[in-house]
């Protein structure tokens, strides 16, 4: 009888060990399912509308010497380069603040993707754990309105170079634009 006993202590704690095994095991699954890895930075609102402010003040001054500049009435404009170039410069600053998550699978697909576009002979824009995209986007639409600024000052620019920058310049503002609104999705 009391082997019987036992044994039956035996099986009882054994189906309470397997039922806390269990337990165990689905609270560690409910925990994992909670944790989240982060493949980008975080959205911020701020970014996106400072984005877009900046956007349009490029365009109004691209809509103003869209018929072509000339040297001589160069100071007209010039405090408005200098507004527009410090905002660029102070949101790249803010994107680049934000931190860029180190994943490994991330920095793979990019650099798969890097590797593609220049077998197809276009220039990288994204840096695998360096900078967010819309960062160097941004940095490209510096380097395209500094380089009209240089230019207009210099001789003026023509409709021609106007609409060239612009192209450029609209083309970046549309990557990083895209970016920073997928980062809310």
């Amino acid at each position: 009888m009391k082997n019987l006993r036992s044994l039956e202590s035996n099986i009882e704690s054994k189906k309470l060990s397997g039922l806390t095994w269990r337990l165990m095991f689905f609270a560690f699954c409910l925990a994992i399912a909670g944790c989240a890895v982060s493949l980008a930075p975080k959205f911020d609102q701020q970014i996106v509308d400072g984005l877009s402010d900046t956007s349009t003040e490029v365009f109004q001054l691209m809509a103003e010497v869209s018929g072509g500049t000339t040297k001589s009435d160069y100071d007209k404009r010039e405090s408005k380069y200098n507004h527009i170039i410090g905002k660029l410069e102070a949101l790249t600053l803010q994107i680049n603040a934000r931190p860029v998550p180190n994943n490994k699978t991330v920095n793979k697909v990019i650099a798969k993707a890097n590797d593609r576009l220049e077998k197809r002979g276009v220039s990288t824009l994204i840096s695998a754990g360096e900078t967010a995209p819309s960062a160097t986007a941004l940095k490209n639409v510096l380097a395209n309105i500094t380089k009209m600024k240089e230019t207009d000052k210099k001789q003026g620019v023509t409709a021609f170079e106007v609409q060239a920058f612009k192209g450029n310049i609209e083309l970046f503002f549309d990557q990083a634009l895209t970016y920073e609104r997928f980062l809310n999705e």
